[in-house]
């Protein structure tokens, strides 16, 4: 698995990472990136068509408070802390605006990201985990 540099953190639930992410990645089913299944080529629309890259992940099924509220602001500095400048590995689950939307566990001490945001109170589980 692909690992990728915390380069910015936006908000208590969204990275910015280094290098990009194509959406061939973000959108491959987890039964492709088990089995190692190769990537489709990239059709000449997609090559055209772009932005079919992103640097931005969104935590999955969690939701932080608010980047303009003081747990907000608690929320984006323990994430820097915990991610600002290190390396992360993700496993995609879709993309949702600009961003790919997934699990992300920083690297190498295989920290999951999503689940310390919620049990260190920076955030709150917005679906059932799983």
């Amino acid at each position: 698995m692909q690992t990728h540099v915390v380069t910015r953190v936006i908000d208590g639930d969204t990275v910015e990472v280094s290098p990009e992410i194509s959406r061939r990645i973000a959108l491959q089913t987890p039964m492709e990136r088990l089995m190692g299944s190769p990537l489709p080529a990239e059709t000449p629309m997609e090559r055209l068509g772009r932005p079919n890259m992103f640097n931005k992940i969104r935590l999955r099924n969690i939701d932080a408070p608010e980047s303009d509220t003081l747990q907000g602001e608690k929320a984006i500095c323990y994430l820097k802390q915990l991610l600002e400048g290190k390396r992360v590995r993700f496993k995609p689950v879709g993309i949702s605006y600009d961003r790919v939307v997934a699990d992300v566990w920083r690297y190498p001490d295989n920290v999951f990201v999503n689940a310390i945001m919620v049990h260190s109170g920076h955030a709150r589980w917005a679906y059932p985990p799983g």
